[in-house]
Parts: C-alpha cells; sequence; structure tokens
C-alpha cells in the first residue's frame, strides 16, 4: 500500500504562505517609519520647548516666589493649585474630592516650637491650598480624637480648638488672623493684633467649621490681594472641654512670628498669559520651578475638533474599510479623542526629562499611557537667568498623528496584502484544483486502459495533445501501453502458434512411434516406446487444452445469447458427472422453481465441468462434493464446494488467472492452471464474477460463482 503525502493543492497552498513574508515585511517597514518619525516629532517638540523658554529667560520677575523661597519641605512653603471646576464654601470636602491627591499631611512632625507634639493617633492634619480667579481656596480636614470648641463668651477664642492663619501682603505688611467658633457653621476671622476685647474681623475671609465622624473640616475663601507671597497657618488643639486650654499647636509655621512664614507659590498669571498666546493645538505647555511646582500651563492632548460646515456630508469610508472595520478596530490602535492624562489640577510635574531640565540639560522622553498604542512625548528645556535656572518648560504631544499615519499605512498595507493574497490563493486553488483534475483524470485512464485479464484496452490517454509535462506524461502512458499492448498480443497468439508448429512434429513422432510396434524390437526396447508413447499423449493433451482456451476466449466474442433454465441445466450436468466419476459422490441442491438466465448454456456447463473436476480432483476420499445453485432477489449464486486442504492464503486472490496452479502432488496428467481461467472467463462473459474460499469449519474450499439476476427473464 502506497504511503499519502500531502495533496498537489496542499502542497500548492503551503507554498502560497510564503506570500505571508510580503505583509511581514510592509509591517517591518512601517515600524521602521514610525521610528524616524518618533524621532522627527521629538526634535520638532524640543525646539518647541525651547522657543517657549526663549521668551522667559531672563524673565527673573516670573519666578521671584520660586528662586526666594527658602529651603524645599512643601510644608511650610505650601503651593496653591490650580483649581478647574467651582467650590462652594460649606465646610463640607465634596468639592474637592478631584484635588484629595494634592493634600499635604501635617502631624506630630509639623508641631510648632515650644508645645508638645501629640500623639500621631489623636491629632493629624490634611491641609489643601488652591486657586481659583481672584481667590484663595484652602480646606483643612482635621482628625481629631475630641473637639473641643472655645466657649461661648470667648470673643477671641483663645481657649478650645481654633485655627491660626498669617500672611504677608503684596505691600509687606503682615496680617494675623484667629478663626474660631463656638459651634459648627460660620466662622469669622479675627487679626491677632486687636487690642484685648477688640477682636476685629476680617470681612474679607470667608470660612465654614463643619463636624465630621473623625473629627471637623475648615474650608476658606479670601482674596489674592490679601495672600501676598508669604503664608503660614497652625492648628490648635485642645483636650480638656473643662479648661479648653491649649495642649499642642501643629502647622506649617508660627502666624504670631513674621519671620517664620513660608513663601506661598501661586500659579502665574503672566506666564499663563504668554502660554496661551504661544500654545498649539494638541499640544501640552508646563512651565515648573525649581521645586517641580506648577507655575502654569496651557493647551491639552485632545485632537482639535473642527466643527463642521453647514450642509456638509461626512467623507463615506472606503468599502474595504466598511468590511473589514471590525477586524481594523481589533488590530490597530485607534487615536483617542479628547484623550488627556494630566490629573485635574496638577500641581507638580515629575519625571526624568524634567530633572534633566532642572539640571540644564534638553530632555525628551516617551512615556505608556492606558490607551493602547498611545504614548506621550515629553520634551522639557530649562529656562536661564544667567546661569542660574528659573525653571523648566515642558511640552507634552501624543504620537495620535503618528498613529492615524501607522494605520493608515497598515491598512493599504492590510488591503493590498489581502487583495495579492485572496487573488493568489485562488489562482492557485483554481491552478492546484485544474492540475489534480488532470492528474486524475490520467490516472483514471490509465488504470481503466488495462481490463482485469490483463488485456490492454486503449493505448492513448487523455491530455495527450498537451504541451506541458503532464502531455509528456500522458503520451508517455500511452507508448507503454502501446508497447504492452503489443507484447500481450504476441503473448495472446503463442498460444495458437505453439499449438499449430507443435502438431506437425508430434504427428511424425507419433506415426514414427507406431511404425516401430508394428516391427519386431526387443522387449527391453518396447519399453522405452511405450514411455514415448505416452509422453507424445500428454504433448497432445497439454495442446488440445491450450487449444481449448484460446478457442473459448474466440468463441466468447462471436456467442449468441439465449433464454434457459439455469436449474434444469445444473440438474442435467450432475446427473451426467455420476457417470463420468463413478467413485466419487456428487450432492446437489437446487431451488424448487425454475431459474431463468440469459446467456450461452454451453458455457456455463463448461464452466459448471471445470469447478466440478477441480472439487473432484481435490476432494479426500470418501467425502461427497456439492453443487448448490441459489436464486435470490438480485443475483444467482452457483457454488461447488469439496472436502480437503485448504488454499493457500497467498493464492486466494490468483487461482482464477492464467497458468496457475496450487497442485502440490505429483500427478501424471499434465495441468496448465487454465481450468479456473476459463470459469472466470464464462462468468465474467455474463456479468459475473467468481470467488475461492476455504470453507468456514475448515478442511476445505469452495468456489462460487455470482451472476446478476436481471439477466433473469
Amino acid at each position: 500500500m502506497s504511503a499519502r503525502g500531502l495533496s498537489l493543492r496542499s502542497k500548492l497552498l503551503l507554498t502560497a504562505l510564503g506570500l505571508l513574508a510580503i505583509p511581514w515585511a510592509g509591517y517591518q517597514y512601517v515600524q521602521e517609519m514610525e521610528a524616524f518619525l518618533r524621532q522627527g516629532q521629538e526634535n520638532a517638540l524640543l525646539g518647541t520647548a525651547r522657543a517657549v523658554a526663549t521668551v522667559l529667560h531672563e524673565r527673573t520677575e516670573l519666578f521671584r516666589a520660586a528662586v526666594a523661597a527658602p529651603g524645599v519641605d512643601e510644608h511650610a512653603n505650601p503651593y496653591a493649585h490650580p483649581l478647574s471646576t467651582p467650590l462652594v464654601v460649606d465646610g463640607y470636602a465634596d468639592d474637592w474630592l478631584p484635588y484629595q491627591g494634592l493634600s499635604v499631611p501635617y502631624g506630630p512632625a509639623q508641631t510648632l516650637p515650644g508645645w508638645t507634639p501629640p500623639d500621631a493617633a489623636d491629632l493629624d492634619i490634611r491641609f489643601l491650598l488652591g486657586v481659583r480667579g481672584d481667590h484663595l481656596y484652602v480646606l483643612l480636614q482635621v482628625r481629631d480624637d475630641r473637639v473641643v470648641y472655645p466657649a461661648a463668651r470667648d470673643r477671641e477664642g483663645r481657649g478650645g480648638d481654633h485655627l491660626l492663619l498669617a500672611f504677608r501682603d503684596p505691600d509687606g505688611h503682615y496680617h494675623g488672623y484667629r478663626l474660631a467658633t463656638p459651634a459648627p457653621g460660620w466662622i469669622s476671622a479675627r487679626r491677632l493684633d486687636a487690642p484685648p476685647g477688640g477682636a476685629w474681623a476680617e470681612p474679607r475671609i470667608r470660612g465654614e467649621w463643619q463636624e465630621t465622624t473623625e473629627g471637623y473640616n475648615i474650608e476658606l475663601r479670601l482674596p489674592l490681594a490679601l495672600a501676598g507671597d508669604r503664608f503660614g497657618f497652625a492648628v490648635a488643639d485642645a483636650d480638656d472641654p473643662q479648661t479648653r486650654r491649649v495642649e499642642t499647636v501643629v502647622g506649617s509655621a508660627d502666624p504670631r512670628a513674621p519671620d517664620t512664614l513660608g513663601s506661598l507659590s501661586l500659579p502665574s498669571p503672566e506666564i499663563k498669559a504668554i502660554l496661551r498666546g504661544l500654545e498649539r493645538s494638541q499640544a501640552r505647555i508646563w512651565v515648573v520651578d525649581p521645586r517641580h511646582r506648577v507655575l502654569a500651563f496651557a493647551g491639552s492632548l485632545g485632537p482639535a475638533t473642527e466643527e463642521p460646515r453647514p450642509g456638509a456630508q461626512p467623507e463615506p469610508a472606503s468599502l474595504p474599510r466598511q468590511l473589514l472595520s471590525g477586524l481594523y478596530r481589533l488590530i490597530l490602535s485607534p487615536p483617542a479623542a479628547g484623550f488627556d492624562d494630566a490629573p485635574v489640577g496638577a500641581a507638580r510635574l515629575e519625571g526624568q526629562e524634567v530633572d534633566r531640565a532642572l539640571e540644564g540639560r534638553p530632555e525628551t522622553r516617551w512615556r505608556s499611557v492606558s490607551v493602547r498604542g498611545l504614548s506621550i512625548l515629553s520634551a522639557a528645556y530649562p529656562v536661564r537667568s544667567g546661569d542660574q535656572v528659573l525653571g523648566a518648560v515642558v511640552v507634552e504631544e501624543t504620537n495620535s498623528d503618528i498613529l492615524t499615519l501607522q494605520n493608515r499605512a497598515l491598512e493599504n498595507l492590510f488591503n493590498v496584502t489581502l487583495a495579492v493574497f485572496l487573488a493568489a490563493i485562488l489562482g492557485l486553488l483554481w491552478f492546484a484544483s485544474r492540475l489534480s483534475a488532470r492528474i486524475r483524470r490520467l490516472r483514471n485512464e490509465a488504470e481503466q486502459a488495462i481490463g482485469g485479464d490483463g488485456r490492454v484496452l486503449v493505448t492513448r490517454v487523455g491530455g495527450h495533445d498537451a504541451g506541458d509535462e503532464i502531455g509528456d506524461l500522458a503520451r508517455s502512458f500511452g507508448n507503454m501501453l502501446g508497447r504492452l499492448q503489443q507484447y500481450t498480443r504476441y503473448l495472446e497468439g503463442m498460444t495458437g502458434r505453439l499449438s499449430h508448429e507443435l502438431r506437425t512434429p508430434l504427428a511424425v513422432v507419433r506415426s514414427s512411434l507406431e511404425n516401430l510396434e508394428l516391427s519386431e524390437l526387443p522387449e527391453a526396447s518396447r519399453v522405452y516406446t511405450e514411455r514415448a508413447r505416452e509422453g507424445v499423449t500428454r504433448l497432445s493433451t497439454l495442446l488440445a487444452r491450450m487449444s481449448e482456451a484460446t478457442r473459448l476466449e474466440q468463441a466468447l466474442q462471436q456467442a449468441e445469447r439465449e433464454h434457459f433454465d439455469l436449474r434444469a441445466l445444473v440438474e442435467g450436468c450432475v446427473a451426467g458427472y455420476l457417470d463420468v466419476y463413478p467413485g466419487q459422490s456428487i450432492s446437489v441442491e437446487l431451488p424448487g422453481s425454475p431459474v431463468a438466465l440469459i446467456g450461452v448454456p454451453d458455457l456455463v456447463a463448461q464452466m459448471l465441468d471445470k469447478l466440478v473436476a477441480n472439487a473432484v480432483e481435490f476432494s479426500d476420499a470418501g467425502e461427497p462434493v456439492r453443487v448448490r445453485l441459489a436464486a435470490g432477489p438480485g443475483s444467482i449464486v452457483l457454488s461447488v464446494e469439496n472436502t480437503g486442504p485448504e488454499l493457500p492464503a497467498d493464492m486466494e486472490g490468483r487461482l482464477f488467472d492464467s497458468m496457475v496452479s496450487v497442485r502440490s502432488r505429483r500427478d501424471p496428467a499434465p495441468h496448465l492452471g487454465l481450468g479456473l481461467y476459463i470459469v472466470r472467463l464464462v462468468a465474467e462473459f455474463h456479468g459475473g464474477s467468481v470467488r475461492a474460499e476455504n470453507r468456514a469449519g475448515g478442511g476445505g474450499a469452495r468456489f462460487s460463482v455470482w451472476l446478476p439476476r436481471d439477466a433473469g427473464a
């Protein structure tokens, strides 16, 4: 059995997969193009940052608070964060939720000198300072294990829990205030330098005190004009509700000591105005001080939105894009519309590029964000005043334009590749199917060119006129079949030629032996002549049987069919076998009604003669030969079986071929193995088939002939 490998179509399909190298090469080119575009974007964005920094060079007055601030402690030097949402001063922290991550903690470490530090569990403060418009907003979230309000008669609020604030206004004047209330609600700011019993109130400071489950909140609003450039606060905490004595004070500075006030850093409106004049679409510009605090920013990373023209229709998507839109969304990274990753009211800007710029070296950095495929490029450039670094300009931009170009290139590459690949696959499939069909047709015609008896039926197969390799193969098959047909005809005619050529010499030998027998010969010589005569007889028998097979083949070509009763034919033949083989028991099983058949009765009788003769020859002594005729709805089965030696396993399929014999014992009668060959010829002439098999019970063989029932009358 030949090994089954890959079909021609499978091999061609595997070869077609080599076309996948085309999109791979294109994708590599697009990736390299993205690297070049990124490099160009870095250079362009760094140039923008340099241009903005050039505008701010030597503008020391814009960075005065950042440059003059002593130290870098954010607890002592608070920063007012830009607020992008409106606030309602009500003492609740709901409006501040977007900015909670910017709050600064104050605890025992920030206890003012001269006071006992509290336990962390007793007092904890979260401080938030913001600016919106012309006002400064303050939120203190105080976690206090015991809230002690000042006495109602204590107008100055010197006892109990209270808040101290201090500023230095733009004119350099100090202002200190105490904020206290005997109960939750509105609170007023009273000046620290008021005379006893005076407690002057500051109406420009608006405040609310609200209790919480863990302590209390204080929310304030005051004009920026009042704040100036110095700021300090402190929370006074009392634990004994009877004495209301202050136990500890925690804050950024001692509001009673103007020299301890820290610097107040505010977003610069001058810088913001400059940035607004320089801002560009889909870019964000930051200006930070040496402590990374944001002084101003402008712009957005989202794409610019264009108002549609009245009556303008959106450009329709191409057919490939409509069909493959889902696939594009799956494998490509569409730019994010309106994307902006900056935290609301961002107060500090961190990053390697910012650190390098504040050290005096320009730097760029890419960073990934949550949107697939999207990255942000930051370009930082130092702002100088002489050799001093005043701050840094950071310009940010996304790679959305690069993604758009890359996606468009990948879409075009995918469309072209898909079209080429589909065309190549369809072409190869058509070619492979046509090639396979031609090869299968050639195979089928080559198989049918030789009949079941080994004769060559045709010498010309389909496709011999083609000019390609399959045509060469078809012509080679035709030449081979022609030579095989000539050789088969030579072998078929050899029997007749041998019979004709040997008949005359045998007649001469036979007549010579007969003349010798008439003459006086010694007894010893007669033995030899007798042996010669027996040999001549055997040769004559062989020639007769060879001639019989040849005559049968010729008779089949000229035989005329007729209607006859197969049951009566078998019954008559078996009755004759009893006389021919008197020492052999032969039984017959016949159906109860006639079995009509269209054929040649003499040939069927000759076929049965060969089967019975073969069975008698191989049957064990004393065992009967059984002849059965069975007529089914679709076929007629004529079988002959005998008890005796079994058929060799490797000979069952070859017994009905010409010149094949399985006789293993010496037999004085000549045998050429033509008897069962004649059986097959007769069966096939009648449209039937033959089969030889060992008996189911063992010990013997059964020879069966199947004849089609549709040949019956």
